[in-house]
């Protein structure tokens, strides 16, 4: 299962990191890129909770070891792809089968351990993922420089061959659902996540009417799937998971800590590539020992929450993301590497202590037969709040340092909407790029000062994101073994 799960959350990266050889060799210039790149990440936002209803319906095995031949089948296209038009097709495709993998492994971990192994399984699933999803960017840009850039779409294909072998082999079915599908809260879940997800990537550099207009759609859809939810006699999420306070703690904090990471990830990337003039480069190997340290993190925090209960766990992974964003508050323009390392290995190694918690609470709050749709949604929100990140990030802290900066540029003409356009924040591994970095650059260059203290000023706005998810969890979450199941 850990497999599965390290295809979807590498496979977006991958290409994100590889981006620029893929679109050499396909010829793919501006917006068309960009296209590509968020393209799978889109189709797995509208499709996730489908992919969770129908594992509970026709059975999570089934429709998991699907997602893998999926992955293998349209991987392999956007390999082959001889025009941009087919790569677009394999990577649709491509999102739809990470939906079922991200929707399901989990669900499926959860169902198939006993409830005393349960919370280790869970860890080990993590820890796993973030293992074998950690090198694969690395992996992928290696094979496309050697071979081509073909070759960096080989490796979810091998991972997904070795996937199905060991599902078929060891994983046994789960109990099937006897409700009706449920289509109309699909779509309109589909549509809400989907208006969501688009609608803030439109906004990262300020206001974009298509952007606010779909995320005014997102609004509406999600408000008529509740709705449906509510009245349907077959709903595709049953809206009592929502009576648990421990369920809603999770949720909240799952939001939470993916907003922290998608903004810091952001944050520590345009202090390393802009303010610093560093390379894109290095910022990736930094995250590469973090990343592995989170796999550790991960893969211990399930025999933790055995021990001291999944709120303590949950409740130090939030103060150790805490940490780092207030590290950043001593960052100035000549802070050292090592510092920058510690800052970006507390955030990724918080987050990963709070994964492994927020999973046991909310699978262990979901009736057997809505393990997939639970699973779904709690994917749903981390890919909510990881977009969130960037939009926060943008909405505050560009603006905040456009207008400190025109103020104390005012002499040399310079206009904020020309400032604007020179500041396309880099966005680790999400498919954000700095565009025109040598006019960024110019702009801080001139008030270098005022891009650190933005970085002061956002470090504390994210910083109130775990302060609220510890407040709920030490109010809503009862101290105990998150194995005990709540009867709805």
């Amino acid at each position: 299962m850990g497999l599965g799960y390290a295809i979807a959350i590498g496979d977006p990266t991958s290409l994100s990191a590889n981006l620029q050889l893929v679109s050499s060799g396909l010829h793919i210039t501006g917006g068309t890129a960009t296209f590509v790149d968020s393209l799978a990440t889109l189709t797995m936002a509208a499709a996730v909770l489908s992919a969770g209803a129908l594992g509970d319906l026709y059975g999570m095995r089934r429709m998991y070891m699907a997602g893998l031949c999926g992955a293998f089948v349209f991987s392999a296209l956007a390999a082959a792809a001889p025009v941009a038009a087919v790569l677009l097709i394999a990577r649709a495709g491509v999102g739809v089968t990470l939906a079922f993998l991200i929707g399901l492994s989990l669900a499926i971990t959860n169902a198939v351990f006993p409830p005393g192994r349960r919370a280790a399984a869970i860890a080990a699933y993590f820890g796993v993922g973030y293992a074998v999803a950690t090198p694969l960017p690395a992996i992928s840009g290696a094979l496309g420089h050697a071979i081509g850039w073909r070759a960096c779409f080989f490796v979810v294909p091998v991972i997904a061959a070795i996937g199905l072998l060991v599902t078929w082999r060891f994983v046994p079915d789960t109990v099937r659902a006897t409700r009706r599908l449920d289509v109309l809260g699909m779509a309109l879940f589909a549509i809400a996540l989907l208006g969501l997800i688009f609608g803030m990537s439109r906004i990262e550099t300020g206001f974009n009417a298509l952007g606010v207009a779909a995320i005014g759609v997102a609004v509406v859809a999600g408000a008529l799937f509740v709705l449906q939810e509510l009245n349907t006699r077959d709903p595709a999420l049953d809206m009592r998971v929502f009576r648990s306070g421990r369920f809603n703690a999770a949720v909240t904090a799952g939001v939470m800590f993916n907003i922290v990471l998608g903004g810091s990830m952001v944050l520590l990337s345009f202090y390393l590539v802009t303010i610093r003039r560093e390379s894109h480069e290095l910022f990736g190997l930094l995250l590469i020992p973090a990343t592995a340290l989170a796999a550790v993190a991960a893969t211990s925090a399930g025999p933790a929450a055995n021990r001291f209960g999944p709120r303590t766990v949950m409740v130090s992974g939030l103060l150790t993301m805490l940490g780092g964003l207030l590290l950043m508050r001593l960052f100035d323009l000549d802070t050292t590497r090592t510092t920058v390392f510690v800052t970006t290995a507390l955030i990724v190694v918080g987050g990963a202590l709070v994964t492994t918690p927020q999973a046991q609470i909310m699978m262990s709050s979901a009736p057997t037969d809505l393990g997939g749709a639970v699973s779904a949604v709690k994917s749903a929100v981390n890919e909510g709040g990881y977009s969130l990140g960037p939009a926060l990030f943008a909405l505050v802290g560009i603006n905040l340092f456009l207008t400190d900066s025109v103020r104390a540029l005012s002499g040399s003409g310079l206009t904020r909407a020309e400032t604007r356009e020179a500041l396309q924040m880099a966005h680790g591994g999400r498919g954000a790029q700095v565009v025109n970095p040598e006019q960024a650059r110019l702009v801080v260059d001139a008030a270098p000062h005022i891009a650190v203290d933005a970085i002061h000023t956002l470090s504390l706005v994210m910083a109130a994101g775990p302060v609220v998810a510890i407040i709920l969890a030490l109010w809503l979450i009862k101290p105990g073994n998150a194995t005990k199941r709540r009867q709805l």
